[in-house]
Parts: structure tokens; sequence; C-alpha cells
């Protein structure tokens, strides 16, 4: 897998982690080629080369699996582009749209092993180099239009990746960095050269295909193909789109993965329908029986809402699926080109105002755990990091420090000051707007933040209350998700609430470095920039020792909770899911990697189990109880509990 595929936007989530464990490295195998071949030189397999593969780790999916039906779900906002590059290629849709193209990639990291496994290659060798490596491709696969899939399809690859004209500075600079050269040995057998060693480069370097033939690389590129749908290696794809409503997968045909032990009890249904539906009304479709599953079921939701009929008879189930994933980017972000953010004592003070024990006890239901590390749910969260904590008396300090006070405080320094104070206490009332701090520009205590879902105000408005009290004027601003989404990237906000799913590694580059910084449109939302955390990074990145990578983001995690511009919140280690009982699972229901319900696309529809729920609501009557709600197959919960900060 790589670096791209951790840019996932999420416009709806409550996060779940877990402790991610480092991949197992491929043996290295004979000596290893040049790093970069002459353009007249015909590239060869080096000699002796050891591959490898892994047919022992059990499937993905279960074999109880079936096939067939039409898979009902959500999306909270109407795609931006079908795109996988360029302006907002990066929306609601993406996770759907990066599921059957980016993440088809040469090999796949079992989410219960954690090792490599065959994906669209069959072998692989890992030069010792730690940088070159060679890739067999399987020769059956093809591309969604029935063309077959080649070598030369992931030379076209970098090729896109390197192009100005898709307009897209992540993939152009992640091009640079990364590869040497992407080579043809033969119509099925690969090269990729990285440029540097690297501690997991089948991460760094592995590749997806892009299909040559389906696309002209020119200056009109970015509109001609902005609602095109892709051509893809994987078994859907769109089919349907109707503007403002929904987007419909249909399952390609005769896919040529069919049959094969790694794919076998995944990708199980015919269709896959996603309606647009804001986050707020999913559970009235869901009762309805207009959508098929409702994941990430709001807190409130989960405990408050399942008394309906269906609910209370079986006919809808529920369940909490423990997985153990990395903890999402889940809280307040600052904008550090805003002005009133761009003082740090300020930015401090607002996180001692985030009173996240009274959220968690009195709105979440104690459930959650309190965030604290970028790197949560890995080894690279720091482990001597303590939350701010909410303390108003410690955010008055920082505000005195970023000096802002009471009016009445700063007119009371000069004696024509303390004149005004005592004539306006006299003529007048008191006011809401004498308790908002300004500073000695008259300048208030006062932003907006934004936000994409209507079920957080609860949470917002016990976190402006508190702001309030201590004179901070939190506005909030309630807008549709894509859009608030699509502000973060460009830096057109003050404050916004806003989650964003990670990788099985952190990726601080795209974060935190300077060379971000210096444009928008991408992951860098807060516009940081920090010499020391660009070289750390530069360490985490290509140091092959463990321990001094481990020394450089704990080091970058120190550095930026000191820089305050993120206020975590909460997460969870698990998904809470609503379906109908004829959506069924594995028994062990998800893959512990796992960061979201459509991952690995293990269910499937049981047509005798619909039959059964359609004759229970004909006659009014239960179906058998299905066990406990809570499912940790993998031993979970106990991991977590015992992990959580004090």
């Amino acid at each position: 897998m790589s670096e791209w595929l951790r840019r996932l936007a999420a416009t709806l989530l409550l996060a779940w982690t877990g402790a991610a464990h480092a991949a197992q490295p491929p043996a290295a195998a004979a000596s290893a080629a040049p790093p970069a071949a002459a353009a007249s030189a015909r590239i060869t397999l080096p000699p002796g080369i050891v591959w490898q593969t892994n047919e022992e780790d059990p499937p993905i999916g279960s074999p109880k699996a079936l096939r067939g039906g039409t898979l009902r779900d959500s999306i909270g906002s109407y795609p931006l582009t079908l795109r996988l590059m360029g302006p907002n290629s990066n929306d609601a849709f993406a996770s759907w749209n990066r599921l059957f193209t980016f993440e088809f990639g040469l090999v796949k990291q079992h989410p219960v092993t954690d090792r490599y496994m065959p994906w669209l290659a069959t072998h692989w060798a890992v030069m010792d180099d730690q940088r070159t490596m060679y890739f067999k491709l399987d020769p059956d696969a093809r591309w969604s239009d029935g063309k077959p899939i080649t070598a030369d399809d992931y030379v076209f690859t970098l090729e896109k990746m390197r192009s100005p004209h898709i307009l897209d500075p992540f993939f152009n600079t992640y091009a640079e960095r990364n590869f040497v050269s992407v080579d043809a040995i033969d119509r099925h057998t690969l090269r990729i050269v990285g440029k540097r060693p690297s501690w997991r480069p089948l991460f760094d370097y592995g590749l997806y295909p892009m299909p040559r033939h389906a696309h002209t690389l020119d200056a009109d590129w970015v509109r001609r193909m902005t609602n095109v749908p892709q051509v893809v290696p994987g078994p859907y794809v769109v089919s349907e789109q109707i503007r403002g409503e929904s987007i419909t997968l249909t399952r390609v045909p005769k896919w040529w993965g069919d049959g094969k032990r790694r794919f076998s009890g995944l990708f199980n249904f015919d269709k896959v329908v996603l309606r647009v539906i804001p986050l707020e009304r999913r559970l009235d479709w869901l009762r309805r029986g207009e959508i098929d599953l409702m994941p990430a079921v709001p807190v409130r939701t989960w405990n408050e809402d399942f008394t309906f009929p269906a609910a209370r008879n079986g006919w809808i189930r529920r369940a909490k699926i423990f997985t153990e994933w990395p903890d999402f980017l889940n809280g307040l972000h600052m904008n550090l080109e805003a002005p009133i953010f761009r003082n740090a004592d300020f930015r401090k003070a607002m996180q001692h105002l985030v009173n996240f024990e009274r959220i968690n006890q009195n709105l979440l239901y104690g459930e959650t755990f309190r965030m604290v590390s970028f790197f949560g749910g890995t080894e690279f969260a720091n482990p001597e990091l303590k939350p701010y904590g909410f303390n108003p008396a410690k955010a008055r300090e920082y505000l005195a420090k970023a000096g802002y006070f009471r009016p009445a405080e700063l007119r009371q320094r000069s004696g024509w000051g303390r004149v005004v104070n005592v004539v306006r206490g006299l003529l007048f009332t008191r006011t809401d707007t004498d308790d908002v701090l300004v500073n000695e520009r008259s300048e208030r205590a006062s932003f907006t933040l934004s936000y994409g879902s209507k079920q957080l105000e609860r949470h917002l408005t016990v976190m402006q209350q508190e702001f309030r009290r201590a004179g901070v004027d939190m506005k909030l601003r309630l807008l549709e998700p894509g859009t608030n989404f699509e502000r973060g990237l460009e830096r057109k906000y003050e404050m916004t609430l806003t989650s964003r799913v990670t990788g099985f590694f952190p990726q601080p580059r795209q974060y935190f470095h300077t060379e971000f910084q210096k444009k928008t449109n991408n992951n860098n939302i807060w516009g940081y920039t920090n010499p020391e955390v660009d070289r750390l990074i530069e360490v985490y990145e290509q140091s092959l020792d463990p321990d001094e990578r481990r020394r450089a983001m704990h080091r970058i995690d120190s550095i930026t909770q000191d820089a305050a511009f993120y206020i975590p919140l909460w997460t969870t280690p698990f998904i809470r899911l609503a379906h109908w009982d004829y959506l069924r699972f594995p028994e062990t229901w998800l893959p512990p990697r796992t960061r979201q319900i459509t991952d690995h696309m293990v269910s499937w529809i049981d047509p005798e189990r619909r039959a059964a729920v359609e004759r229970a609501m004909r006659d009014n009557t239960a179906l058998p109880p299905d066990g406990e709600i809570d499912k940790d197959a993998f031993g979970i919960r106990k991991r977590r509990a015992a992990a959580a900060p004090p």
C-alpha cells in the first residue's frame, strides 16, 4: 500500500483505533539491480532473483458468503468529482472510489496477520538495497473494460502522477520525492525503483495501475474527466449517477478475480447503491427499509433511538464491532493563517477550554477515549504526552498572555477609561458584549467554528458555553459536509471540526511538512510549518534504525502538541453498526485491521433470511435473538483499555 491511500476523507466519523504493529518485512532477495538504467538499455531480471508470495494466510472473506443482491448504503454528500487525482478528489465518495482503484495495489497487507499477500501481483522480490522491487503481475488481471492490465499501466501511473495537467501538487510532489523509475520488463513483469532505502519498501513504493488507454494527459484533463467513471482493476464500476441523489456501482461481469482464493468471500453484491442522505436522517431511511445498513451510528442514536418495532423484534440488528486501527484525526482544527490563531498562547487557551469529560459523560455515555497524540494507536505515539485538560483558570492566563482582557479591565488602565467605566455602570445595563475579551486593538476574542453534521451541535453547544464563560465568543456555522471538508483543504476557515481516516503507518509529511504549508488543497489544513519537524520527518521516512524512527516521531508529537493548533477529541475502538437481519457477516464480523465498514466488503445478503424477515414483518413476530451486541472476536477491548491514557 502507498501513501496516497491515506488521503481519505471522512464526512461523518467518530474514530475507532487500536495498536498497529509493523508488518513483517520481506526477506531480501539477490543483489539489487542498478537504481536507474540508461534509456536505451533493456531492463532484465537480476540473476538469482528469489520470488516471494503468500498463499498460507487464510482468505479474508467467509466461505459462507453468498453472491448476489443489491446493497443499499448512504453517503453524506454527492461526489464533487469521479476523478482520482486533481481538485476535489478527496471528498465523501473517495473511500468508495478508491476501494476498487487505489486499494487494488500490487500486494495487500492481510488485515489479520499483517503479512503481505498477493493482490494484482502474484509474486514479488525486494532487493538488498531496500528500494528496488520486482513484481509478477497476475496474467488474468483485466480492466473493467476487458483490456488486459500490463506492466505499462504501472509505468503510466508514474507518468500521470508527475504530470502538471492533473493539477495535484500532492501527487506531483509524491512522485518526485519517491520514485526513480517504474519499468516494464515484459508484459507481466515490473520493476519499481525508489529514491532511497526504505524500512517498508512494499508500502512506500508499491503502486496501483492506471489504464493508459483510457486517459489522454493534456491541459483539459481535469475538466474532461471530472464526471467520467473510472476504468478500474477492481470488481465494481460506477454505472449510474443521479446528481445530488445517488451513485450506483455495478459488479463487473465475469470479473477476472472471480474464483481466485485471495478474493473468495469478498465483493459479494451485484450492485451497491449509495444514496445521498444527511447523517442525521440515516436512521429514518434504515427504519423504513430504504437502506440496508447504518455504519458509524452516533452514540445518542445508539443508546436512545432503537426502540421502534423493527429493532425490538430483531428485524434490524445492532453490532458493536471492535477493531484495531490507528486513531483518526478527529477534533477541532485551527487555521494558522487566520489572524486570531497566529498567537500560540491564544491557541493554548482554546485547548484548556474544551471540557472533554463533561461531553463524554453527559453526551457520549462514557464510551469514548480522549485522544492525545497525532499518532494514537501506533508505536509512534509519544507515551509522555498528556491532554491539555479542562482548566478555565489556565485558559485565562494564556488569554492574558495573548493580550485579551475584559473590555472594562482594559479601560481601567487609563484615567479616562476609568471614568468611562463609571459612566457606563451608571447609565447602561451590562450586556453579553461586555463579557467578550478584547485586545488593545479592540479586536474581540471571537471566531467561527464550522462543522458538517447537525448531529454534532449538542457537543459543540456545550463547548460554546464553556468558551463563552471564559470570554471567548465561538460562533457555530453548520455547512454541507462536502463544503466543510473542501473549505478545510483550502484553509478557508478559522476553526473547523473534521475527521480524517489514517493509514496503517503514520504519514506526517502530508500533514506537517513545509512543502504542503506553501500550498492549499492538501492535508496540511492548518498551514503548519516548522524546520525541525521537517528534518524529523526525513528521519522517520529514511532511517533504517527503528529506535531512531520512533524517537523522531515522539519528538514530532511533542512539538506539534505544544504548537496547539489541533484539539484532539474522542475515539472509540469499535464500529457501531445497525443493519437489517438479512445482511450477514463472517463469524468474526470484521478483520481487526478495519478503518470503516466498507474496507474489505466481507458482508453479503442472505435470501432465506430476507424471506424470514419479510414473514416476521407480515406476521408482526420477533426473530430469535442474535447474541451479544458487542462483537470482539480478537480481544481488542481489553488491550485498548489497558493502553488508554490515565
